[in-house]
């Protein structure tokens, strides 16, 4: 199972849930549930490639042409077959053979990055499941730049850098891989995250329209409104043996409020009246957000 789509788009949500209903990500993660294993593997071949997180794009074109690809994938495929890919199966896993290519329980990984990687991991898991969020970029914008107000009031410089956390020194032995850059200059303004969830709405949808394997596309909003039937989708694409009662009480943790929550600030509906109409807006039905300003209800004709 590989989890797609843009930054803070609900893809910690999505791996939250699916956990709890028996999917495994990984030993050891970060905050955001994203295997460490494969978060500085994805995070490498976009460098290698000349992009990063935050400017995907260098990457893409490379990948696009297929010059880079059969390097990156040389480069995945030893790493997936040394002892460091421990670090998401765990080391009596890995002796067992689980959270292997020759696992046959529920896993995967989740990273925004996977956007961009994906073709490579796909042909290193043939059989891969593709699961693509989508958020309004509205919200995906706003999110981002808190963020990264956030972490900048912390003391943290928009170039610190990650490493795996301290402990398990066996798991990282003769890493190969630098640490990455966790926050971005680019986010620091509500543009240039916003021209973020474009190159990453643009990407996705590209990538789930090529791909010939299974694939299931999830927006956020619809799984926020409609969380048990969004659920039970999720866990039978998953192939997660689920009772109906798990699957309620799980989804009965949905925050629902953050569906378009920009409509509760004035200053994001009026960015969202700005941008609405941009092309990746309308292409993915989030030009039809309704707004409701002093009782009356504008572009009331659906919900995207």
């Amino acid at each position: 199972m590989i989890v797609a789509g843009p930054p803070r788009s609900g893809t910690t949500l999505v791996v939250r849930l699916l956990e709890q209903l028996g999917l495994f990500t990984g030993v050891r993660r970060d905050p955001n549930l994203e295997s460490y294993f494969f978060l500085r593997r994805n995070e490498w071949v976009l460098r290698r490639l000349g992009g990063a997180w935050d400017r995907p794009g260098p990457a893409r074109e490379q990948l696009q042409q297929g010059t880079d690809l059969e390097d990156v994938c040389t480069v995945l495929e030893r790493e997936l077959g040394s002892l460091r890919f421990a670090g998401f199966s765990g080391l009596a896993s890995m002796v067992l053979g689980r959270g292997t290519r020759t696992d046959a329980r529920p896993w995967g990984w989740k990273d925004p990055r996977n956007t961009f990687t994906f073709d490579a991991w796909a042909r290193l898991f043939p059989e891969a499941r593709l699961i693509l969020l989508e958020r309004n970029g509205v919200d995906v914008a706003q999110s981002l730049l808190s963020r990264e107000q956030a972490a900048r009031q912390d003391g943290e410089s928009a170039a610190s850098r990650r490493s795996e956390p301290s402990g398990d020194r066996l798991l990282r032995w003769s890493e190969p891989l630098e640490p990455y850059v966790v926050h971005s200059h680019r986010c620091g303004s509500w543009e240039g995250a916003f021209e973020l969830w474009e190159e990453y709405a643009e990407a996705g949808r590209a990538l789930y329209e090529s791909y010939a394997g299974p694939k299931l596309r999830v927006r956020f909003e619809t799984l926020l409104a409609e969380p048990l039937a969004t659920l039970e989708g999720l866990a039978e694409f998953c192939g997660l043996a689920a009772a109906e009662h798990e699957l309620r009480a799980v989804s009965q943790v949905m925050e629902r409020d953050r569906s378009s929550s920009f409509l509760r600030d004035p200053a994001l509906r009026e960015r969202y009246q700005a941008v609405k109409d941009t092309p990746w807006m309308r292409a993915l039905g989030y030009d039809r957000v309704p707004i409701v300003e002093q009782g009356v209800e504008q572009g009331a004709e659906g919900g995207g």
